[in-house]
């Protein structure tokens, strides 16, 4: 450093080291002096001169690019002005988007190294950012469409465009403003937490949505990196607070991702410093549900809920492994419960999540290693000493992560995720990683039939190869693989399957790559310190050059089968390789040239022999086979050119010369293919270094000077690229190699041993690059060429120009391609034209002039020619513009020649060495190699050497291609002027090539599109001379490219032409004229942004600028201003404002003049409209008579328009929208009590937000109460906390007037004004509106209600009068479209009266009311989701005092059985839309909701009660308890479900102890609606005492042998059901019989499902002719209301469990018994699958874990019935309840035990299904972890088989009691629970459990059947590893296991 410091007379904060690689390094100090001084002065002057545009965005591009070449090569001091200054550019107010999104990149870019700057180097405040942030992405504005940011998502079409909403903001514009934030946060000041917990707090409704923005800003804002000892100021001020909102909304809310987030970082930047111990439990349960694993109760498919992201799962339990951590354990039993979701044939959805998350694992593990063992010190807070990563946390770790990803490596997905996942645990412990991969791999090339599994294996091992060939202390055998692996891969190279072939080739080049191909044999007598493993290397060397010929003769062949059979001409001039012959070839040639620069001399030479006898005599085809052939020539002369030019070109030129010796080879249009074959091996071989080829110049000018002219056109083109890469070849600045060691290859090995240096990482200190760069020869050479070859074609061009020769187009052609071939060629070594530069647009400041180092000498060639000028690229430019324009103004269709020459004029302005597109490729290829290379451990650079030469390589090109770019001159505005003859002339190829390169032109060259717009609007206008290509041509070019195009350009000149030039075109109705113009309204509307009109620059931003300027770090800048000139820039920003404001205007007047002239076409006539739409503005007033047109419109025949004019008009009247007065309130002194108590409690039963409460009994009467300052219409302020200062609005008195005269009116609202007077009008547009446009598709419009809304919320009433009797006759219509428009309207005129005055709302009132009881008796099926919208949206953000009669309205006995079905539910719907809106505020109506609801919850019809259900939902979606929460006024679960469960009590009575039927008590009649409420059984099922006394009364009596396993069964039936009855006895109840009972009913629909559907009640009769008795009929109607009501509270318990906060409530585990009991009925098909849904919805909800003693209690009491159906239910529940909240039932002391024992106890019961069950799940708990396997418990099982003695294997059956058949069936189903535990691997126990249990195949059934499905499934899933499994089994019991798997054989 100190170095530098003398070198730039400062300290550099961090450089581009590969700069100091270069060859011309010694002059780039001189330049990066000049380029940081002109930036410094120019950005600074730019912003105190207020040029931000085009000025600043200039210079912060310079800076970018200086910090792209060059590092931060900066001081600390300029480094902090810099960032100060962008900061300060950033947060102009009112600023457009795209400018502040450009200084945003710039900011974050210098803040991306956060350890170059402290926190006390640097401070930035936060409120700037928030307001920006939320000014974009939260502005009023934005719901309309009128903020308009970049996007990529909107829709479209024309259609879909004029029905779109304009939304701004896509995730692209919103993460620029993100990234900038995070980068920024660091660096708020240290009060800064708590200002934003205070500023927030009050958004944190969880019942609104501005939780989640709370939440999202605190994931993005909050400081998390503040030092451990002032964490008083930081995370410890909300830590608990937010992790207890967590633990207590635990049901997946839609912001747990963001919060999430938060605590992952808090966790990462502060490793060691927080306890996380009590919330991993938690934590953990989430991540394993986040994976959507197909986990559910009898595969039900549900939705689970959002998902965490994987970056930050794995991210926390990277951050929070080590010390005395648990989260090992935890990651331990997470990878066994995912352990079989791994696996090849479990692939599903999942998949992809849990690769993901395995990869970013290990990869944030290898991260945080390297933080702790190798990052250097820096302000950033270190790991806590004693949470560091052990050696011993390091071996858990890869051991944990080890067995999933070997299962991954043969996923479907392929073994890309998993290598990438072996290469980071290699680093860690290649000993432990890499022997099973070579196993698996030595497995797989010894038979190489089953590919998928050697293509993994040679992936994985591919990955791990560094590691591998390195070897090291821990795995010093690695290197002994490597030559056996090479010579074995071999025979992968198979042309019959490329996959492998393609595999193959990256395992040889990857593992080449890091071994130098040396005979190392000698040193095993030469060094005496070898190792044996080293001995052992060396002499395996020696087979090095032995496999380089094996692989080329495998090459060879692989060629010989990959040749086109019989190509004919035709075929090579058509015919392209297909895909995979494209990755063959790249696979080959990468390959080849690894293995050439790789190899010693020695090797090279036989390689090179090999190669050459070969190509020697052959003729291949030149499309394939050739092509291979020809690439590893190539790579042969780009490793040693001087041996193989010297071997191939002699040859080649000779016989080229041979074959052409004939003049009449020349006129051949068809040559021969050996000399085809060999042009286009002459044009590879010589693509070198200049410095190998200048030598053979001479002979190949004399090849060139016969080839070149060839006719066959084949023929000149190999000719013309030979002459391009020659010539490239001359001009390149190449690295000479790319070994891996720097090393010559005649050092001795006692100095250097190579297989010490095996995948040894480069010194980039001590690199030892050589380059090879043009000389003075060289550039004679290239001066030669150009002269022979370039000056002919110029003078024939010009001759053909002028007329003075006449020659075919063939040779038109050739002379073209030719003069490209040397521009492409010599590109590097030919300078731009020096011309004076042209002003594009007025700058401030100057423009960039800075020039840039590419060659240690210049390198120019010019002409000696008279005639022309002496710059090349000028000389060629002059002449190609005078024969373009001669071609195009004799009509000429000579295309070939157009395309010719549009490719001249892109290489003249754009080609200067190096190819964009070439560079972009290599840099992929680069980034590749490196990841997979890479050391992320140590990281510094430790990379191969060859991968740090590539990168200076690039490094290089990247220079050449920033300098290729310079000023805009006279030339450059010639070429774009014929480029735009060419992009609109007759030929549609020839247009569409000039539009590309226009657009790049316009692209390098910012406003150069100014220079064409005058010729391209002229070809717009209705003028007979313009045809229709030009037309066309035209319409293309200004569409060009997305959001460059030029009718989207951000310049109001511009615009002021484009537009009314576009929409005032001549018409055409051919379709590709229609779709151009639909293409380009679909672009303005995606691509069009709101750019400023008025321009302001804030003085703190010009004082960080003279900051900036007068910093002393550089010298000689020049930081005076003239005070003059600062002031002449301050008037030249308002006059630019106000020059644009003109524009604007002068843009809108046309367009409003063009839409009333009349003489539009319907297409152009909707494309100004929408155009006009488009500049309605924010900030600025829209002009009066724009009003006009879009209130004229709104009358207009065609829908689009009227469309477009609703949304316009929505618009204008929320901009004319008028501020309205608010006054700061006390909120705790707001109440007739003031409130003493200010802490912190959330919730909604505080004395101090009680004032926000609706309180029916307290109803507005007068003005004065009307005026009282406690209305809050925002909802979600008061429940958490209160805003500071907390406003609310003024009384109306203050408020703007309502009731004005015309003449009050401002312009724009005079026109609104005058268009709704007329009745005339509001009856034209009401009839409009109420016509139907798309049957069965039309929804309730939201930009009507908005512009209805807004039309009442800026006139009052002025024009209720005439709409009142619109409004009365459309809901009395039962037409859909009638009753929508109503809705629309209704809806606007509640929210739009706001702020009218009492009187006026009252009136209101009196006019809606009947209108809305109307309506809500006229609901159609059609209309009920409309009403419902209506009724939500009215209610939105309203103060539910302000609206009582509408709340009033809605609970107006809503359930009217005169009515019927629908319409109840249909008013309940709409009850529901308007309290849901309300939220927290409305606990007393909730309540009186709730009483009214309570007779009606056994409603006869399916419809109503399912949404009285969803009402419920919303009901007690209020009843959560956060930390310190004062409770809720809301009703409680708890106490609802006290009132509910005696009633369902006859639907469980009916199970008695002996599973016998139970007449009903007469007491159990309701006193309401007949439902039983008795309170004897009241608790029944939920009191362990009971449970006891129903276990000791039921015992199982007896079991026949016949039906052994199969439950007694019971006298009478034991089902809940309507049953069939007799009545021939009397009054004697007999039941017939059982009915079998099916479970496999469909899911009910989701309970959120807000679509009211017409319910047709069933019902079943008695079939007889008998009278029932009372008796009867009391239990039928008993029955029946209980079973309805059953039903409602299933839908309750669903919608509580999907949309609460509180997963599982514990009042819900009150039904589970009577879930699992009625589950099973089929004589009701809703009950049975109602329960089956509520099951697999309770059995997946998330548990808390106070509940969980609650939960197993309930669990095991169920299991413990005499209903065997019902505990056969619950074990299923149990086992997916168990998987979905492991962590925290493990964390329980007793639910472990508790659950192991009941699951054990119920292998033994009478039932044969429920222990299958049981076993099921023993094993999948087993298989989890939940629970362990060891000794003891297959002990227990192994002991009641033969009292535990080991039995013989029997050879006739024995005879058990039924007993003990079930005992010992028992214990066999837990063996084989065992068994099916391990579907993946064998464990040690396996192999005798499995002797065992074929001891008992001669069992009494169902034994032996229940072993041989367990065997069978053994087989099947330990089929695809048996190599390896087998190996854990002895001969013996190898032997016994294949008597039982194999079947006997017939013919045995």
């Amino acid at each position: 450093m100190k170095e530098e410091e003398d070198t730039f007379g400062f300290k550099p904060q961090k450089e581009v080291v590969y700069n100091k690689l270069l060859p011309y390094s010694g002059k780039l100090q001189e330049e990066i002096l000049e380029h940081l001084k002109c930036i410094k002065e120019n950005l600074a002057k730019a912003v105190i001169l207020r040029d931000i545009r085009p000025g600043c965005i200039h210079w912060v591009a310079k800076l970018s690019r200086f910090v792209k070449l060059y590092g931060m090569c900066f001081s600390k001091e300029d480094h902090i002005l810099f960032v100060k200054l962008m900061y300060e550019i950033c947060i102009i107010p009112d600023q457009e988007f795209w400018v502040t999104s450009y200084f945003a990149q710039m900011l974050t870019i210098l803040l991306k190294k956060g350890e170059l700057l402290s926190p006390k180097d640097l401070e930035l405040p936060w409120k700037p950012l928030y307001e920006l942030y939320d000014r974009l992405f939260y502005s009023p504005y934005d719901a309309l469409g009128m903020i308009m940011l970049p996007s990529q998502s909107r829709q479209s079409g024309l259609a879909q465009l004029l029905l779109s909403t304009r939304k701004g903001g896509s995730p692209n514009a919103e993460g620029v403003i993100k990234a900038m934030i995070r980068a920024c946060r660091a660096y708020f000041p240290l009060t800064a937490t708590a200002e934003m917990l205070e500023e927030w707090r009050p958004f944190m409704c969880p019942f609104d949505v501005t939780m989640r923005m709370a939440v999202r800003y605190f994931e993005l804002f909050l400081p998390a990196s503040i030092p451990p000892t002032q964490t008083e100021h930081g995370w410890k001020i909300w830590f608990d607070e937010l992790m207890g909102i967590w633990d207590a909304c635990h049901n997946h809310p839609p912001w747990e991702g963001n919060l999430f987030w938060l605590f992952t970082r808090l966790a990462w930047l502060n490793i060691g410093y927080i306890d996380w111990e009590p919330y991993k439990p938690m934590i953990f349960t989430r991540i394993l549900t986040s994976f959507q694993l197909p986990v559910t109760y009898k595969q039900k498919q549900i939705s689970k809920g959002q998902s965490l992201d994987s970056s930050a799962t794995s991210m926390f339990i990277v951050a929070t492994l080590g010390g005395d951590s648990s989260t090992q354990e935890h990651l331990n039993r997470l990878f066994k419960t995912l352990e079989s979701y791994f696996h090849p044939s479990n692939a599903g959805r999942w998949t992809r999540p849990l690769h993901d998350f395995l990869n970013k694992l290990a990869s944030l593990f290898i991260k945080r290693l390297h933080r702790e063992r190798y990052k250097k010190p820096s302000w950033e807070t270190p790991v806590a000493p004693e949470a560091k990563l052990t050696e011993e946390d390091i071996t858990a770790f890869v051991k944990c992560v080890q067995p999933v990803a070997q299962l991954a490596m043969f996923s479907k997905l392929g073994a890309h995720d998993a290598g990438s996942i072996f290469h980071y645990l290699s680093l860690l412990r290649p000993e432990i990683v890499i022997p099973p991969l070579l196993e698996q791999l030595y497995l797989s090339l010894e038979t190489m039939t089953e590919p998928h599994r050697l293509t993994a294996s040679l992936q994985c091992v591919s990955s791990v190869a560094r590691a591998l060939v390195k070897g090291g202390k821990y795995y010093p055998e690695g290197p002994t693989h490597v030559i056996p692996l090479l010579m074995l891969s071999l025979p992968g190279i198979d042309p019959n399957d490329i996959k492998k072939c393609m595999v193959t080739f990256h395992f040889i080049s990857t593992l080449i790559t890091l071994v130098p191909l040396v005979d190392c044999s000698a040193a095993v007598d030469q060094v005496e310190d070898l190792t044996d493993v080293e001995q052992q290397v060396c002499l395996q060397t020696a087979g090095f050059e032995d496999f380089v010929l094996q692989f080329i003769d495998r090459s060879f062949a692989l060629i010989e089968n990959s040749a086109l059979e019989q190509t004919t001409q035709l075929d090579r001039e058509t015919e392209k390789m297909n895909g995979q012959e494209n990755m063959v070839e790249m696979g080959l040639s990468s390959t080849f040239s690894a293995i050439l620069i790789q190899s010693h001399p020695k090797i090279y030479q036989a390689a090179l022999q090999r190669l050459q006898t070969y190509t020697k005599g052959r003729i291949l085809e030149t499309c394939v086979a050739g092509r291979f052939i020809a690439n590893m020539c190539l790579a042969a002369a780009k490793v040693n050119p001087p041996e193989a030019l010297k071997a191939l070109v002699p040859g080649v030129c000779r016989l080229i010369l041979t074959l052409t010796e004939s003049d009449d080879v020349l006129e051949e249009e068809h040559l021969d293919e050996e000399l085809i074959f060999n042009l286009l091996l002459l044009s590879e071989i010589i693509r070198c270094t200049g410095q190998d080829i200048v030598e053979y110049v001479p002979r190949l000018t004399e090849v060139l000077s016969r080839i070149l002219y060839l006719k066959c056109r084949e023929g000149y083109l190999m000719a013309g690229r030979t002459l391009c890469h020659l010539l490239k070849c001359l001009t390149s600045t190449l690295p000479r190699e790319y070994r891996s060691t720097p090393n010559t290859w005649d050092t001795d090995f006692k100095e250097f041993l190579p297989i010490r240096h095996w995948g040894v990482p480069g010194d980039i200190y001590t690199l030892g690059i050589e380059w090879k760069e043009p000389r003075q020869e060289a550039e004679e050479a290239i001066k030669s060429l150009i002269q022979k070859f370039l000056v002919p074609e110029l003078k024939l061009l010009r001759g053909v120009t002028q007329g003075e020769v006449s020659v075919s187009r063939d040779k038109l052609h050739q002379s073209l391609s030719i003069t490209s071939d040397i521009l492409l060629g010599a590109g590097a070594a030919l300078p731009l034209w020096e011309q004076e530069p042209i002003t594009l647009i007025d700058m401030a400041v100057e423009k960039d002039t800075c020039q840039f180092v590419v060659t240690s000498r210049p390198l120019e060639v010019h002409l000696e020619e008279e005639g022309f000028p002496s710059n090349v690229r000028l000389a060629i430019a002059e002449v190609l513009q005078e024969f373009v324009k001669k071609q195009l103004g004799t009509g000429s269709d000579d295309t070939k020649s157009f395309m010719h020459a549009i490719n001249i004029y892109q290489g003249l302005l754009f080609f200067r060495g190096v190819v964009k597109e070439e560079f972009d490729g290599r840099w992929k290829s680069f980034q590749s190699v490196k990841r997979a290379m890479a050391n992320g451990l140590i990281r510094s650079k430790q990379h191969i050497r060859a991968v740090l030469i590539e990168r200076t390589a690039l490094q290089h090109m990247s220079r050449v291609l920033e300098g290729s770019t310079l000023h805009f001159m006279k030339t450059h505005e010639d070429i774009l002027h014929s480029l735009f003859e060419l992009a609109t002339s007759q030929y549609s190829e020839v247009r569409s090539k000039a539009q590309v390169v226009m657009n790049m032109v316009f692209r390098s060259f910012p406003y150069s599109y100014k220079m064409i717009l005058p010729g391209l609007v002229d070809l717009l206008k209705h003028d007979p001379s313009v045809t229709h290509e030009q037309f066309k041509g035209a319409l293309y070019i200004l569409l060009g490219s997305k959001s460059k195009s030029l009718v989207v350009r951000r310049d109001w000149e511009s615009l002021n032409m484009i537009w009314p030039a576009l929409l005032a075109a001549q018409h055409s109705e051919k379709p590709s004229i229609v779709k151009l113009l639909e293409s380009l309204a679909d672009t303005a509307s995606r691509y069009m942004e709101l750019f400023s009109i008025f321009y302001s620059v804030p003085d703190s931003s010009v004082k960080s600028a003279r900051e900036l300027l007068q910093s002393t770090s550089i010298p000689h800048v020049n930081a005076t201003i003239a005070v003059d000139a600062e002031e002449a820039a301050c008037q030249s920003l308002v006059e630019k404002g106000n020059q644009n404001n003109r524009h604007y205007e002068q843009l809108v007047d046309k367009l409003v003049t063009m839409l009333n002239s009349g003489t539009l076409h319907w297409h152009h006539y909707d494309m100004t409209l929408y155009m006009l739409f488009m500049l309605i503005r924010p900030d600025v007033p829209f002009p009066a008579v724009a009003v006009k047109a879009f209130v004229n419109n709104l009358i207009h025949e065609s829908i689009s328009v009227r469309k477009t004019a609703i949304h316009g008009m929505a618009c204008i009247l929320k901009k004319q929208k008028r501020k309205h007065k608010m006054v700061e309130v006390d909120p705790y002194c707001a109440n007739e009590k003031p409130c003493t108590q200010r802490d912190l409690r959330p919730g909604d039963a505080r004395e101090d937000n009680r004032w926000l409460q609706y309180d029916a009994s307290k109803p507005i009467t007068n003005q004065k109460e009307w005026d009282a300052p406690r209305f809050v219409h925002k909802t979600h302020y008061g429940w958490y906390t209160w805003p500071k200062p907390m406003k609310v609005y003024a009384p109306s008195a203050e408020q703007p007037t309502l009731d004005r005269k015309e003449g009050e009116l401002d312009p724009g609202e005079r026109e609104v004004y005058i268009f709704f007077k007329s009745q005339d009008n509001v009856d034209k547009l009401i009839k409009f509106l109420s016509a139907e446009e798309r049957k069965g598709r039309d929804k309730f419009d939201s930009r009507r209600f908005w512009m209805f809304k807004g039309l009442f919320r800026n006139f009052g009433d002025m024009f209720l009068t005439q709409f009142q009797h619109h409004l009365e006759r459309l809901v009395a219509d039962s037409q859909e479209s009638s009753q929508r428009c109503a809705t629309e309207i209704i809806a606007g005129l509640i929210r739009g009266s706001k702020h009218w005055t009492y009187e006026k709302h009252a009136n209101l009132w009196k006019v809606l009311r009947p209108i809305l009881e109307m309506g809500m008796s006229k609901v159609t099926v059609e209309t009920v989701g409309d009403w419902g919208t209506c009724m939500a949206t009215a209610s939105e953000s309203r103060d539910p005092n302000r609206i009582a009669p509408l709340l009033e309205l809605l609970m107006e006995d809503p359930l009217r059985e005169k009515e019927g079905a629908f319409l109840e539910a249909s008013r309940l719907y709409m009850l529901q839309g308007g309290i849901a809106q309300q939220e927290w505020r409305i606990a007393e109506l909730c309540h009186r909701l709730l009483e009214y609801l309570k007779p009606h919850l056994a409603h006869p019809y399916q419809s109503v009660r399912d949404r009285i259900s969803s009402v419920l939902t919303n009901i007690f979606l209020q009843d959560i308890h956060l930390p310190n929460g004062s409770g809720t006024l809301y009703p409680q679960r708890e106490d609802f479900l006290e009132c509910v469960l005696p009633q369902l009590a006859l639907l469980v009575e009916d199970i008695g102890t002996n599973g016998s039927s139970l007449a009903p008590s007469p007491t159990c009649i309701s006193s309401f609606s007949g439902v039983v409420q008795s309170d004897d059984v009241k608790n029944i099922l939920t009191d362990p005492s009971d449970i006891k006394r129903i276990q000791s009364e039921s015992s199982v009596k007896s079991v026949s042998s016949e039906s052994a396993g199969v439950e007694n069964v019971p006298s009478e039936p034991s089902g809940v059901r309507n049953r069939p009855v007799d009545c021939r006895e009397g009054n004697e109840l007999k039941v017939i019989e059982d009915m079998d009972i099916r479970l496999d009913m469909s899911p009910v629909e989701s309970v959120h499902n807000m679509k009211i559907s017409v319910d047709v009640m069933k019902s079943s009769n008695c079939t007889n002719n008998h009278t029932m008795n009372g008796l009867v009929t009391v239990e039928h109607n008993e029955r029946k209301l209980a079973i309805q009501l059953m039903n409602t509270m299933c839908t309750w318990v669903m919608g509580q469990i999907t949309r609460s906060y509180y997963a599982a409530p514990p009042e819900t585990y009150r039904l589970l018994p009577h879930l699992c009991q009625l589950e099973s009925v089929d004589s009701d098909p809703e009950l049975s699958n109602n329960c089956t849904m509520t099951l697999t919805f309770l059995s997946s909800a998330l548990i808390h874990p106070r509940n969980i003693p609650l939960a197993v209690s309930t669990i095991i009491q169920i299991s413990n019935m005499g209903w065997w159906r019902a505990r056969a239910a619950v074990l299923s529940v149990l086992q997916v309840m168990v998987f979905n909240n492991m962590f925290h039932l493990l964390q329980d002391p007793e639910a472990p035990t508790l659950i192991r024992n009941q699951v054990v106890e119920l292998l033994r019961d009478p039932r044969l299904e429920v222990r299958q069950i049981a076993s099921e799940v023993l094993g999948g708990l087993i298989h989890c972890k939940f629970i362990n396997a060891d000794q003891t418990l297959l002990g227990e099982f192994k002991a009641k088989l033969d009292d535990g003695k080991k039995a013989k294997k029997r050879k006739r059956q024995i005879v058990l009691t039924p007993e003990k058949l079930m005992e010992r069936h028992g214990a066999i189903l837990g063996l084989c629970a065992y068994v099916s535990a391990f579907p993946y691997e064998v464990p040690d126990n396996l192999p005798e459990i499995l002797l065992v249990l074929s001891d008992h195949l001669n069992d009494p059934q169902p034994i032996p059947g229940t072993i041989k499905k367990t065997l069978s499934n053994f087989r099947r899933t330990h089929h695809d590893n048996w190599r390896d499994h087998k190996q854990k089994f002895t001969e013996d019991q190898l032997v016994v296991l294949t008597d039982i798997l194999v079947s006997p054989s017939y013919y045995a």
